[in-house]
């Protein structure tokens, strides 16, 4: 299909700029929005020595002259780059399911044919064919140092993973050591993430096992404790009772003495 443009108005360089009344005026606004979207471009207005490095020289800093919508978008596209820089983006390519726009209706020839059109599927391939997963050796040292013995450790830690590595995956072919990062072929990472489960897995078990064993032991010695004070009171009190019993029956046998002999008499 063709796209038609309209060119009427278009500039060859925009040199619009801003008019200074107008921007006073937003700034005596008794709306809070607009206020504080002046006071953002004052703040930002701080960081362009640093923006005009970047999108070349004007023949003066941004200061100086006057902003045009050129220099207005630059600075918002700068910004924005700035808070993608800092951050870790993660890009999502999209597909249209159908030409209809209909809710869950999927058109696989159609979904295939933009795959292919946008390159998803060569890169796929060659991605594969290659070393699609890269490390560096402290990320790769980080993820996977549960897998380490205490006794393998090494104050070098490319030589560290290079052991690992060597000692976990027999097969060379599937990986390659680079001089700032270690290059896997596709599948190798996630036999790694199975032993880093694996293992992760073994190690909370056997703090399950341990905790459960201790828990176990301390409710035993509570109970343990508890019974031996059941058993003092219980014995002291049956003691006490049979010590009453032998003193009341030496008693009875005195006065039983003592009644015969004054019957006799």
């Amino acid at each position: 299909d063709k796209v038609e443009y309209q060119c009427v108005g278009f500039l060859e360089k925009n040199k619009d700029t801003v008019n200074e009344e107008q921007i006073n005026v937003l700034k005596k606004s008794k709306f809070n929005l607009l206020l504080k979207l002046c006071e953002e471009e004052d703040k930002a207005t701080a960081s362009t020595s640093r923006l005009s490095s970047i999108i070349g020289k004007v023949g003066q800093t941004l200061r100086e002259t006057k902003k045009t919508v050129g220099m207005q978008f630059r600075q918002s596209l700068q910004l924005l780059m700035d808070t993608l820089n800092a951050t870790t983006p993660h890009y999502v390519r999209c597909i249209k399911p159908n030409d209809l726009k209909a809710p869950f209706t999927l058109d696989p020839v159609r979904a295939v044919q933009q795959l292919r059109a946008c390159g998803v599927l060569e890169t796929i391939r060659i991605s594969a064919a290659g070393f699609p997963s890269r490390w560096t050796y402290q990320e790769f040292f980080n993820r996977y140092r549960v897998l380490i013995r205490h006794k393998e450790m090494l104050p070098d830690r490319k030589q560290t993973c290079r052991n690992l590595l060597e000692k976990l995956i027999k097969n060379q072919e599937k990986y390659q050591f680079g001089k700032n990062k270690i290059f896997f072929r596709a599948g190798q990472v996630a036999y790694l993430e199975k032993l880093r489960s694996d293992k992760l897995r073994s190690a909370c078990v056997s703090i399950q096992k341990t905790i459960r064993c201790w828990l176990a032991r301390r409710k035993y010695l509570r109970k343990r404790e508890c019974a031996i004070v059941i058993q003092k009171h219980v014995r002291g009190h049956q003691a006490r009772r049979y010590a009453m019993f032998v003193r009341q029956t030496r008693a009875a046998v005195v006065i039983q003495r003592n009644v015969r002999m004054w019957a006799r008499r």
